[in-house]
């Protein structure tokens, strides 16, 4: 975790720390990371607390130039001190933009996937 240094854009210091692509090594160029806002429109979390952690979050994807690979990364500002959550991903900057403007899914249609996935007949019902 890196020392919070209290500025606004510290995130970006952290960014630093990102600067090579995990699927091939080779070191991402500046225009490869895309910042994007997902605490907008955060449907799980109340109001209040989006509220409270709408500056303490920023998402970022990256596009290795090399090998084509996607990476998305959180950079969390704490109290103490800055970190990062990242993982590869198949999903492109716009598929990720377009996921997020998806309503989310319901407990019921969870329920129903669930039942459908696990019946003996599922192989038979994707053809």
């Amino acid at each position: 975790m890196l020392p919070n240094n209290k500025k606004a854009d510290s995130w970006r210091k952290t960014l630093k720390l990102i600067s090579h692509c995990p699927v091939c090594g080779k070191d991402y160029k500046a225009e490869a990371g895309k910042r994007f806002d997902l605490t907008k429109s955060c449907r799980v979390a109340s109001i209040e607390t989006r509220r409270k952690n709408e500056s303490d979050a920023r998402f970022v994807h990256f596009t290795c130039n090399h090998c084509q690979s996607h990476f998305m990364a959180m950079v969390m500002v704490m109290p103490k001190g800055t970190s990062t959550v990242g993982m590869v991903t198949d999903l492109s900057l716009k598929d990720v933009e377009k996921l997020h403007k998806m309503l989310p899914i319901s407990v019921d249609e969870a329920i129903e996937a669930h039942t459908m996935i696990n019946s003996p007949d599922f192989n038979s019902k994707l053809i």
